[in-house]
């Protein structure tokens, strides 16, 4: 064999082993072996915030409650997940952008709109679970952990 084709075989060589899957998985880069796009974990609590004034004129501060979180996305049915008693909840899902609500049976929505919680409850009046926090907005990326806090607010 002359050099100039010896020197091509051997390019052509490095060039084909070159194209091999990386780790042996067969799974392309953010992509899972099955195919589908590898997931992210959302992590983080839900809290209670603000509620009736104690002795001294101060609110109490912020402190976890037990609830459900829904995570909504364009094209997708919404995935529930719940927190535990110390307020921590955890998930894993798509990459892609997300809407995290809370609620939890230890706020209540009142038929005028008020909120009020399991200390202060009110005993008449039409009353539901409904969505106590504003909706936070999280990225989820491919085999990464987010954190999140999610707040109920009452006054």
């Amino acid at each position: 064999m002359n050099r100039p084709l010896a020197c091509a075989a051997a390019v052509a060589v490095l060039l084909l082993a070159g194209c091999g899957t990386r780790g042996g998985s067969g799974s392309a880069p953010g992509h899972a072996a099955n195919g589908r796009p590898a997931a992210g974990r959302v992590t983080g609590r839900l809290l209670l915030e603000g509620g009736p004034i104690r002795l001294g004129g101060r609110q109490p501060g912020s402190r976890p409650i037990r609830g459900l979180l829904t995570f909504t996305t364009a094209g997708h049915r919404p995935v529930h997940v719940r927190a535990d008693r110390s307020g921590v909840f955890s998930v894993r899902l798509p990459p892609g952008r997300y809407r995290i609500s809370g609620r939890s049976p230890a706020v209540l929505t009142l038929s005028n709109g008020a909120s009020v919680t399991d200390t202060g409850r009110l005993l008449s009046g039409r009353e539901w679970e409904a969505p106590c926090s504003l909706p936070v907005s999280v990225t989820v990326t491919a085999r990464h952990n987010t954190r999140a806090a999610v707040i109920c607010a009452v006054p």
